[in-house]
């Protein structure tokens, strides 16, 4: 017998013998060792000792008690063979050994459905075979005990949530939010309506907590408040794959909530004074869960709603001052800290890299979703499909999206190189608005290479999607 292998003693009455060899057959096939007495027990050996022997011995890893009417009146009255077992079984069971050895197996029950059972053993979970349809289930279950191979497993024990230290916000209403957006059913349309205005107007509530204190250098104060920040970022995360889970509209909730946000921040009425880096600090955050969201779609696979929150226009003000909003697209979104690249970068212990901006967001990872290289992919994405849609502009400066991140991307983009596959080209279609492998090629070809996109004294630019995929393997296999 090897170190993996199973040791089985079976307890019963004669009144089931076939259902027990049956059992125990396919128990051996499945590698677990039965004694039995049909099998053990010998002409001339005692049989008191033969089981005395079996529920004491140590390699015994399970004592199987085989359930009937006969078996319970025997085990109840102590009487026959069965009463000498449960004279044997008792005292093992109540004092020498793990309350896991002991299994008791129901194949009986009277009229009403109650499970016959002895007394001593009635309070045990028990193993159910008596009812064909739930009998392969059961037998799951007795082969997985038998193992000590549960199919649900306690985790490791993580720890401490660091919100709960660090937390200078209180997110515990959007926390309830989320739960409940998760949790929505689907049946009450008013329901849903209310949760996602309700989860709008807590996370712009939330993210005006979110101020550069002024009794600390700016440096270390932007910082400190970024780093503070990311328990609200990772909350929206959660929020999104909510509305994921429950089949709720993830681009009718999410857009108009980037129009709040960026309108409500933005607004200079009734403050006494502000400071650029204010202003710098909503834009990173509005930035950052824009790239995030869209990476959360892309691990997804949700190219319709990337679409449709990439060419709708967006209702944002125009200016601090005033409640005037124009149309912007996406690319109003995107930003350039100057109190990141201009004040802490100069003061960090990398002044000359490219981007400190681009390294604090790809820094920030909730995994599986987001990590370097997601949040990077979905920056690139960004940039890549903003010169293909049609997407909508005022006709001012900074009409474009800027990848700030595309240096921190160490390969090809697997979301273009999929397009080998006809299947995935099929799946990736809306985003295009093509309905062909054709098409879907001609809006690729479309798509330019800007030198020019890239960082001052950088070899590498930003890629465009033919730096992933050549177009004539777009659709070349099944």
């Amino acid at each position: 017998m090897n170190d993996t292998s199973k040791k089985v003693f079976v307890s019963y009455s004669w009144a089931v013998q076939e259902k027990v060899i049956e059992l125990a057959e396919r128990l051996i096939a499945n590698g677990v060792e039965v004694i039995l007495d049909v099998y053990d027990l010998k002409d001339g050996n005692d049989k008191y000792a033969f089981m005395e022997q079996s529920v004491n011995d140590p390699t015994i890893d399970n004592v199987l008690i085989i359930c009937d009417k006969t078996y319970t009146d025997k085990a109840n009255n102590r009487t026959g063979g069965v009463g000498d077992e449960t004279v044997i079984i008792t005292p093992e069971l109540y004092g020498n050994s793990t309350q896991e050895k002991f299994i008791p197996i129901i194949v009986e029950k009277d009229e009403f459905g109650k499970a016959y059972c002895p007394a001593y053993i009635k309070s045990r979970i028990y193993i159910d075979l008596s009812n064909e349809i739930s009998y392969e289930s059961e037998y799951e279950k007795l082969l997985r005990d038998i193992y000590n191979k549960p199919k649900y497993r306690k985790p490791a024990l993580g720890k401490k949530p660091a919100w709960l230290e660090d937390e200078s916000v209180d997110l515990s209403a959007i926390r309830d939010l989320v739960k409940q957006v998760r949790g929505f059913a689907g049946a009450n349309q008013t329901k849903a309506d209310f949760l996602l205005r309700k989860a709008t107007d807590e996370f712009v509530v939330a993210a005006k907590q979110y101020i550069v204190p002024q009794d600390k250098p700016l440096d270390e104060a932007f910082l400190m408040i970024i780093d503070q920040e990311k328990a609200f970022r990772d909350l929206f995360i959660d929020y999104c794959e909510a509305l994921i889970y429950s089949g709720l509209s993830l681009v009718d909730a999410v857009a108009p909530l980037f129009e709040k946000l960026y309108n409500e921040l933005h607004d200079i009425k009734g403050k006494r004074s502000y400071r650029d880096s204010d202003f710098d600090l909503i834009n990173f955050i509005i930035w950052e869960l824009f790239i995030d969201t869209t990476a959360l779609l892309l691990h997804y696979e949700r190219y319709l709603d990337i679409h449709d929150l990439l060419v709708r226009p967006y209702f944002l003000r125009c200016d601090h001052f005033n409640e005037t909003v124009d149309t912007y697209g996406y690319y109003k979104f995107r930003t350039y800290s100057n109190t990141i690249e201009e004040v802490c970068k100069p003061k960090s212990s990398s002044p000359n890299r490219f981007t400190m901006a681009g390294d604090m967001i790809i820094c920030r990872e909730k995994k599986p979703i987001l990590t370097k290289e997601t949040i990077s992919n979905a920056d690139i994405v960004l940039y890549q499909l903003g010169t293909i849609l049609n997407i909508p502009t005022n006709g001012g400066w900074g009409d474009y999206w800027f990848p700030t991140t595309y240096i921190y991307h160490p390969t090809k983009q697997l979301v273009w190189q999929k397009l080998k596959s006809k299947s995935h080209c099929k799946k990736i279609a809306p985003l295009f608005e093509v309905d062909s492998i054709d098409k879907l090629k001609e809006a690729i070809k479309s798509s330019p290479t800007e030198r020019d996109m890239r960082y001052p004294n950088a070899f590498e630019y930003a890629p465009n999607i033919l730096y992933s995929i050549k177009i004539e393997e777009i659709g070349s296999m099944n």
